[in-house]
């Protein structure tokens, strides 16, 4: 096989040494194993793997898979400058080598392709976090990019040559590399195929280093805090409405009127601001026109405020309380802003951004298992 295997690992057991001899046996002769940060029971493995011939780096420290695979990227680079593909490996176990050459194969056929090995989750003796889990991020990825995949998290992929410089270039040192680079890669038009693979999950998957709410607060960090300043600024709306309907002496729809106007005003440039300056700062909102951006901001919270108006009007014919149909619209009206300020309000440069251009529809095509 062509392709380089990279295969980041921390604190390996002996499966490691049996999933290379396995890719050996079936063609593979190019291997980049990253020792990320192991201790010393773990070095007998990486030790037995270098008596074979494979080629281990290692990182004095753990800094995380992202920058596991990076130094993978770069040593492939130097090491083997003609490689077309490199393959990225999990050394947990979860990938079966037949997968694996299943994967490059189809690579092989489609040279521009950034190829990814996915898992079906539904079937039984998947954990129940890791369900829950993907069930949320497919959804996330395809309301972000309008591409669908099954599974974004996937640790076996085929990134062709194409693509080295953006994989080199993507944003993320830990799990979150991997949900960004599928991000950057789909938002820049190029070719994504997914071909099935079997669901593994060793002794609970135990082996994992996944850690369930730190990794995924990382992965989702530019939610998490377009989350917080959302809620922040509700509290400052609530605030400014009290003090204002506390301290001004007017008929009372007047007073509500102006509280209302005035709290919304100052909670929305409040929120503009975190969201510009935080919330979207790893997208590089920082980046963009101040000016545009809040013409741009000014538009959606317009177009949002009059959308919760005539869905609450269009649904209050629902035999429920007119504040839970409010609850349920401005709750879907959430998601959706936060998608638009990421995608258009707070996009770094509209000029730079190659259009987002998706073959052969706007999904993930599922490759036909060989």
């Amino acid at each position: 096989m062509d392709a380089v295997v990279a295969i980041p690992a921390l604190n390996p057991d002996a499966q490691l040494v049996e999933l290379v001899d396995a890719l050996h046996e079936r063609g593979f002769a190019r291997f980049i194993v990253v020792d990320d940060g192991s201790g010393a029971e773990a070095q007998p493995v990486f030790q037995s793997l270098e008596r074979r011939g494979v080629r281990v780096v290692r990182h004095a420290q753990n800094l995380g898979k992202g920058s596991a695979l990076k130094t993978a990227l770069a040593q492939m680079r130097f090491a083997y400058p003609d490689a077309r593909h490199l393959v990225s490996v999990d050394a947990d176990g979860q990938h079966v080598p037949d997968d694996v050459v299943r994967v490059c194969r189809h690579a092989e056929e489609h040279p521009q392709a950034l190829v990814l090995g996915t898992r079906d989750f539904s079937k039984r003796g998947v954990p129940m976090r890791s369900r829950i889990g993907n069930g949320f991020s497919a959804l996330y990825f395809r309301m972000d990019t309008g591409v669908a995949c099954a599974d974004t998290q996937t640790g076996l992929r085929v990134i062709p040559r194409p693509l080295f410089r953006l994989a080199l270039s993507t944003k993320g040192a830990r799990y979150d590399y991997e949900m960004n680079f599928l991000t950057a890669a789909a938002k820049g038009g190029h070719d994504i195929q997914a071909l099935p693979i079997r669901t593994v999950y060793r002794k609970g998957n135990t082996t994992s280093h996944f850690r369930t709410v730190r990794d995924s607060l990382l992965i989702y960090r530019t939610f998490v805090r377009f989350a917080g300043s959302s809620l922040a600024c509700s509290l400052v709306d609530l605030a400014m409405f009290a003090l204002l309907t506390a301290i001004v002496s007017l008929d009372t729809a007047v007073v509500v009127a102006v509280a209302t106007i005035v709290a919304r005003m100052l909670s929305g440039m409040l929120n503009f601001e975190l969201n510009r300056s935080w919330s979207f700062a790893a997208s590089g909102s920082m980046r963009g026109d101040a000016h545009a951006q809040a013409v741009r901001y000014g538009v959606l919270f317009v177009a949002q405020m009059l959308a919760s108006m005539g869905l609450v009007t269009v649904f209050s014919f629902l035999p429920v309380p007119l504040v839970a149909v409010k609850v349920l619209v401005d709750g879907s009206l959430f998601f959706v802003s936060h998608f638009v300020q990421k995608n258009w309000v707070f996009k770094a440069n509209a000029r730079a951004v190659k259009p987002l251009v998706l073959k052969g529809g706007a999904h993930v095509r599922n490759a036909r298992a060989a």
